[in-house]
């Protein structure tokens, strides 16, 4: 019985010395996007993957890409020469070319890039260089000190279109008539444009709207951007960048463009903002986020136009105008200018805003 017992206990003994397991890796490790859609020719990065309790740190790489039927793939690992924000422009502490190129990195990158620490995937500007099928199937391996996971078809990419233009809030070309008691503002008309899927888009990107106009006229700078700014009356006729203000705001000014340009020159026409990279613009002084972030506001001088009574006649019927004529018989007038959009791609851009129903002074 002795011996039994002295078996018993030794067995206990043994079990109970044995080192616990170490970490934990489970086998429910997956993406929090069924399908990542990605822009081509735009910086982009997934969600962080859900690891279900796994112990950190985890490494993390990608292990193959499949096409839509199946087959590996090398097309989102294909380098080209692109330009990289490490950071974005900042007009507080980025006040010479110098600051700002060293914020900028040109190297050879591929399309697909993954955080070995977190799992995020990023894709770069080069997917703009895909030409083979839109559907990727990624594969990756997770592993941390209990093993490893192969996770096959653990995330599907959709590339979509390249959007050289982004329309990602509502823009407004507007006519103000400013009211002869107390100065209040009256809005004559208003033309917008919603987001990218407004019908106008189509026309504001051929040049064919009425009012709103945003077009590539040239490639180069082959890697930076230009992007002039025209405001003029409703027959097309650019009025002078001294009559193009700043929208006050508390003790400042509205985000504009201004400060979203190393180099700012004016012409008789217009006024230039540049920067050595897209996207344009950057920086948002009042209002964050990926929609608010690309507004950008200006008004007209009171002196800029005569308002076109016969024409807003001819479209909307008879006004009294009275209300806002001052001693002198001019209707006092004043433009409300807001952008909304994102430019992508480099090369030189201008942005032409005709305000309705004007005549230049």
């Amino acid at each position: 019985m002795k011996k039994l017992y002295y078996t018993i206990f030794t067995l206990i003994f043994l079990t109970s010395c044995k080192p616990p397991e170490i970490g934990y890796l489970s086998d429910d490790i997956h993406a929090l996007e069924d399908t990542i859609f990605v822009p081509r020719g735009i910086f982009k990065t997934s969600a962080v993957p859900a690891i279900e309790g796994s112990t950190y740190p985890l490494h993390w790489e990608i292990t193959g890409v499949n096409d839509i039927n199946g087959n590996p793939t090398e097309d989102l690992f294909d380098e080209h020469e692109i330009l990289i924000w490490k950071e974005p422009f900042n007009p507080v502490t980025d006040t010479t070319l110098e600051l700002v190129e060293a914020k900028l990195e040109l190297s050879n990158k591929p399309t697909l890039l993954i955080n070995d620490v977190s799992g995020e995937l990023a894709f770069t500007q080069t997917s703009k260089h895909i030409t083979g099928s839109d559907i990727y199937n990624v594969n990756v391996n997770a592993s941390n000190v209990r093993g490893e996971r192969q996770l096959d078809d653990f995330v599907t990419v959709k590339f979509e279109p390249f959007k050289p233009v982004e329309f990602r809030v509502e823009m407004r070309s507007r006519l103000n008539l400013v009211k002869n008691e107390g100065g209040g503002l009256s809005a004559l008309f208003t033309s917008t444009i919603r987001n990218d899927n407004d019908p106008g888009v189509p026309s504001v990107l051929d040049g064919t709207h009425p009012y709103i106009t945003i077009q590539k006229i040239s490639d180069e700078p082959k890697l930076g951007i230009k992007t002039k700014m025209i405001i003029a009356d409703s027959y097309g006729v650019p009025i002078g960048p001294d009559k193009v203000t700043f929208y006050p705001y508390q003790a400042n000014y509205l985000q504009n463009y201004h400060d979203n340009s190393i180099k700012t020159t004016e012409d008789a026409t217009g006024t230039i903002f540049e920067l050595p990279a897209p996207p344009f613009p950057q920086y948002a002084r009042n209002f964050g986020g990926s929609t608010n972030g690309y507004l950008m506001y200006y008004l007209t001088t009171r002196d800029a136009f005569t308002v076109d009574t016969a024409a807003y006649e001819a479209d909307n019927g008879p006004k009294d105008w009275a209300p806002f004529t001052n001693a002198s018989g001019e209707i006092v007038n004043q433009a409300y200018i807001r952008w909304g959009v994102r430019i992508n791609d480099s090369g030189t851009w201008e942005m032409k805003m005709r305000i309705p129903y004007t005549i230049k002074k």
